[in-house]
């Protein structure tokens, strides 16, 4: 018998506490929403960049064997060799 009220008084506790908002967020004031400032953004961030990539035949860059070329539209395009010895430029999309 003890242990019957003993899991009435607990169930109680339990079901008085789950009820309801918290005490501490009942007394806050709701935030004015017409001063919020949206906009839109890309994905992965605000700045978009693009690539341009140039291979070389060796090591010391001077002979041009190809390129490659990621625009700002999505775009990829390759013209001659890849090679090993390449060098990389980033530019940033309007």
């Amino acid at each position: 018998m003890a242990l019957s009220r003993w899991v009435v008084g607990i169930s109680a506790l339990l079901l008085g506490a789950c009820g309801g908002p918290a005490e501490s967020e009942a007394g806050l004031p709701m935030g004015d929403m017409s001063t919020v400032e949206q906009r839109a953004e890309e994905p992965g961030g605000g700045t978009r960049y693009g690539q341009h990539r140039t291979y070389y035949r060796e090591a010391a860059k001077v002979n041009w064997a190809g390129a490659w070329h990621a625009d700002c539209s999505g775009y990829i395009g390759q013209s001659g060799q890849v090679t090993a010895y390449y060098t990389d430029t980033f530019f940033i999309c309007p």
